[in-house]
Parts: C-alpha cells; structure tokens; sequence
C-alpha cells in the first residue's frame, strides 16, 4: 500500500510540475506575442514624402516636411529638395 502512495504522489507532482512547465511556456509566447504586435510599424517608403522619417535634430528637413504637409510644395519638389538635402 506504502508503494502504490508513493507512485500515485510521484504521479501527481509530476503531472502537476508538466501543467506549471505549460502555463509558463504559454506566458512567455504570449508575452512574445505582445512586444511584436507593440513593436510592428509600417517602415517608411524613400519615394513616399508622407512616410518619410520625421527626424526631430535637423530644423531644414522639420521645415521641409512641414511645407509639405501644408501644400506649399508638391510631392515633386518635396524630392527634389529631400535629395538635396541628404547629400550633405
């Protein structure tokens, strides 16, 4: 009777530790899942004007990006001068 106690303990702590092993590896992936579902954007296209990285340290592409969102210049001359500018 002691040994049938023993292999039913035995049993249950390792059925036990393999549903805890499982809800941990569930809480990682999920967690996994999370930072990439946070972590996705769109990247920004060259040839896209409107998803060009706004860049914050350089006022003459603030400026331009700027002039652009407000129409002043056409998605022709916003290139035009983007390409100017990133030759510096």
């Amino acid at each position: 009777m002691r040994d049938s106690m023993m292999m039913g303990m035995w049993l249950w702590g390792g059925l036990g530790l393999l549903i805890l092993l499982a809800i941990l590896s569930l809480l990682v992936l999920a967690a996994v899942w999370l930072m990439r579902q946070l972590g996705t954007h769109r990247s920004p296209s060259a040839t896209d004007p409107a998803t060009t990285p706004v860049s914050g340290h350089d006022p003459a592409l603030d400026t331009l990006r700027q002039r652009y969102a407000l129409g002043e210049i056409d998605a022709e001359d916003y290139q035009q001068r983007l390409n100017v500018l990133n030759q510096r």
